[in-house]
């Protein structure tokens, strides 16, 4: 079944988005691949330490950048996350059960597909502080 999804940028919030996705994320220390996933990593040249080390991940050692939603739900469907390794950029997006979905060497921010204000921004904001109450 295809949903909708947008894209929301750590510089752009909501704030309640992101701090869901760390809460949610922050015991994951374990990633695995799908074999699509690892051939394009072969195409793109991405080294196996650094696929090793990706496999290796820690909330501490990588910054978020950005989180999809479905704009259904206004739940993360997935994270894309930052670490600069051997003076590269790598960006991994990660989805379900903690499994990588795309690695790519990333030059610029990826905030031109953000979504920054408006209905959805405020539904999502709304779905996700309700999330992180029941948490409490």
């Amino acid at each position: 079944m295809k949903f909708e999804k947008s894209r929301f940028h750590i510089d752009f919030g909501p704030v309640s988005l992101f701090e869901r996705v760390n809460f949610k994320m922050k015991d994951t220390h374990t990633l695995s691949f799908t074999t699509h996933c690892m051939n394009r990593c072969i195409e793109r040249n991405i080294p196996k330490n650094i696929i090793e080390e990706i496999k290796k991940f820690n909330t501490q050692n990588w910054k978020l950048v950005t989180s999809e939603v479905r704009n259904d739900k206004g739940k993360f469907i997935n994270s894309t996350w930052e670490k600069v390794i051997h003076e590269k950029k790598y960006w991994i997006t990660i989805g379900f059960n903690d499994v990588v979905q795309t690695v790519v060497i990333k030059d610029g921010k990826g905030t031109d597909k953000a979504i920054r204000n408006g209905e959805l921004y405020n539904f999502v904001d709304k779905v996700n502080k309700e999330l992180m109450l029941q948490e409490i």
